[in-house]
């Protein structure tokens, strides 16, 4: 077989094995339908059976599904030796999608071990929705939901790649706020501490009072809150709302 003719055949194979939706699995377990669209060394973009995309980071897949996607990395990757090929051209950043989207880009940070590190920007382009969580430490009703919310976080995260919790924290110092981030397991970003009062899409969803769940979309648009008015929900009748909203889409 003439090389062209092979590098066509196989090219054909990686169609047939890419595109079309398929199951993936992340480190916890949890699947989700999606279609591989390219990959590089730590990132992946899916496309969902009803054409929207998202951005999802390699280690938190499966090592089965890692190797999987191997051949597509492949693909998406310039072969060309330095020496041969000329240096690419600077490619502009991706376009954020949505007002909160674009205000809390780059200004996120995720537990890691138990440290605090920064999260890049490309890991909320393509977030649908949100659900702010305002919450502390300090505050035993927090502590009471927080696990509730991680539970749930869980299962939707994988059967909604696009939906992410945001935790903005009330406590008194960062430390404080990694304490409770460690202590609790959060596997959702939060806005950096010194940076929270400084986002205008943050801090127009701020209550009264706390633990307090906002369900928005990337723009803000308020789709359920833990006030209605003046009078206090609770965090519960939020949660409820996000799964019943998801699950629609999912």
């Amino acid at each position: 077989m003439k090389p062209s003719l092979l590098l066509l055949a196989c090219l054909g194979l990686l169609s047939t094995a890419f595109g079309k939706v398929e199951t993936w699995t992340n480190t916890d377990g949890q699947t989700m339908e999606a279609e591989a669209i390219s990959a590089n060394a730590k990132y992946v973009s899916f496309r969902k059976a009803d054409g929207s995309k998202f951005i999802y980071q390699m280690e938190k897949l499966s090592m089965a599904d890692q190797e999987r996607l191997k051949p597509l990395i492949s693909t998406t990757t310039d072969q060309a030796s330095p020496e041969s090929a000329p240096a690419p051209a600077a490619k502009p950043a991706p376009a954020i999608a949505g007002k909160l989207t674009a205000e809390i880009a780059g200004k996120l940070v995720s537990l890691k071990g138990k440290s605090l590190t920064p999260v890049s920007r490309e890991t909320v382009i393509g977030s649908k929705y949100y659900a702010i969580y305002f919450s502390a430490h300090w505050c035993p009703p927090c502590r009471g939901f927080t696990p509730e919310l991680v539970a749930a976080y869980k299962d939707l995260k994988a059967k909604n790649p696009d939906f992410e919790v945001v935790f903005v924290s009330s406590d008194q110092s960062n430390d404080d706020m990694k304490t409770y981030m460690t202590e609790y397991k959060m596997p959702w970003p939060a806005v950096r501490f010194d940076a929270s009062k400084s986002i205008p899409a943050v801090q127009k969803h701020r209550g009264n009072g706390i633990p307090h769940l906002v369900f928005v979309t990337s723009d803000g648009e308020v789709l359920s809150s833990s006030y209605v008015g003046d009078k206090y929900v609770g965090p519960q009748k939020v949660l409820k709302d996000i799964q019943k909203k998801l699950a629609g889409e999912s």
